[in-house]
């Protein structure tokens, strides 16, 4: 009798490990495991890290195009400028993959600098970034929402070799986000 139960408690000590075995390979498969990443990223400054899970060479590819085209959008029709840009029509810009990887190292620089100042807040936990994103993914595509109080950031994930990464950011959530945060406020 003893020794059944003994066997039974080793069938269900391998079960159970087996299980939580399965469900970690399942968990780090998830978009939920990259975002849990880049925060741990962000709070341990770790930069490796963090890019091994945020393509900033992808995003700033897609980003400065559109911020360009916004910046000619918003030039006031008063202006002698816009009377050359205005037959032009909208204006699709694309930069060289030199400028591409020059802005991307740029980001990088500047990323490190900020993480190795350890007078700079970094988010407060891994869990404190899953606990406020709102995930929605369809086949190897997510649509990523970090929300908190009035603050918003949007962003695409794309599944490739395994990884979950952020591949976009919203050009309106970044650029508000960017002068609520970042900028010196205006005098």
């Amino acid at each position: 009798m003893r020794k059944n139960r003994r066997i039974i408690w080793a069938v269900l000590a391998v079960g159970a490990a087996f299980a939580l075995g399965l469900g970690w390979h399942w968990v780090q498969g998830t978009p939920y495991y990259s975002l849990y990443q880049i925060g741990a990223g962000l709070k341990n400054r770790d930069i490796k890290g963090f890019l091994t899970y945020v393509d900033l060479e992808v995003i700033l590819s897609r980003q400065a195009p559109e911020s360009l085209s916004d910046l000619l959008k918003s030039i006031p029709s008063s202006n002698p400028i816009s009377q050359w840009i205005a037959p032009l029509g909208e204006i699709k810009i694309r930069l060289s993959p030199e400028t591409n990887q020059g802005l991307s190292r740029l980001a990088i620089q500047t990323l490190r600098e900020y993480l190795e100042n350890p007078e700079n807040p970094t988010l407060p936990s891994s869990f404190g970034l899953l606990f406020i994103a709102q995930v929605k993914a369809k086949g190897d595509y997510a649509l990523v929402t970090l929300k908190m109080d009035r603050d918003q950031l949007r962003m695409g994930l794309r599944k490739n070799a395994g990884i979950w990464r952020v591949v976009e950011l919203n050009p309106e959530d970044t650029q508000r986000l960017i002068k609520t945060y970042l900028l010196p406020p205006k005098s």
